[in-house]
């Protein structure tokens, strides 16, 4: 007689506890490992620090070492580009250790169509920037990182909705004094050491109509920032991009403006 033919009143009864231990059979393990943690946390912070023993205890001496090697006496880079800067004020470590090994990341969409509309605004200004410099290589990991210039259909489409944005801004109709300028300045670090951080400056406008300002345009086709931490950090790449023109140019930091123009969505942001 199959299983399913079977009756279920000659089946055997089974008593399964209510609630499920989620660990089950492996409750004993993760118990006592719990407690081998716990008593590691209160040997390290009396100070009663013993070296690992067991059969992992090379691995474990060894990753610890790397750990303090990377974690001590982090030093910034000599040419950080300002896009960067805030990763290296918040993650020093996280960044010295990508610094050190970077790994490439593949193009996406988004980069390219960066790419293809900060090229349109350029050559529709008349002015040529300074094209490529040895510092290329820092700005792959850019929100409009340099890639191929050749537009699929779908970027075609796209990139004509940020055209139409861009031109019933209140930038459309004027002539910029600069495009795709690379200016560097030199900063202390708090070790005394000199940085010199880079800066490209997508835009410069003379503002006759604010008193003959100064104006910094950072051309985004991305997402706008959603929280107030999100724009503060893009607003120091644009304090950066002041203090870099100024140290250029003379001009008082007082009379330098710097804007965000989150083209797909029209919205600016000012600091």
């Amino acid at each position: 007689v199959s299983a399913l033919a079977a009756d279920p009143a000659d089946a055997r009864a089974h008593d399964i506890p209510w609630p499920l231990d989620p660990l089950g059979l492996r409750r004993p393990a993760v118990a006592r490992a719990a407690e081998l943690v716990v008593e590691a946390i209160e040997s390290a912070s009396s100070g009663r620090v013993t070296a690992p023993t067991g059969r992992w205890a090379r691995d474990l001496e060894l990753l610890l070492a790397e750990r303090d090697r990377q974690t001590r006496g982090v030093r910034l880079p000599d040419r950080i580009p300002a896009s960067r800067f805030k990763d290296w004020i918040g993650d020093p470590v996280g960044s010295a250790r990508a610094h050190a090994r970077p790994m490439p990341e593949e193009p996406v969409p988004a980069t390219r169509l960066g790419t293809l509309f900060h090229a349109w605004v350029e050559q529709r200004s008349g002015s040529v920037g300074l094209g490529g410099s040895l510092d290329d290589a820092l700005w792959e990991l850019d929100d409009d990182a340099p890639g191929t210039t050749e537009a699929s259909l779908e970027d075609a489409d796209a990139l004509e909705r940020l055209r139409a944005n861009f031109l019933a801004s209140e930038w459309a109709h004027r002539k910029p004094l600069e495009v795709e300028t690379e200016i560097d300045f030199a900063v202390e670090g708090l070790d005394g050491s000199a940085h010199v951080v880079i800066c490209k400056l997508d835009a410069v406008y003379l503002r006759e109509d604010r008193g003959g300002r100064i104006e910094i345009v950072d051309w985004k086709t991305g997402a706008a920032p959603r929280t107030d931490a999100e724009r503060e950090e893009r607003m120091l790449q644009l304090e950066l991009y002041r203090r870099a023109y100024h140290a250029k140019h003379g001009v008082a930091l007082d009379e330098i403006d710097v804007a965000l123009y989150y083209v797909a969505e029209g919205l600016v942001l000012r600091g």
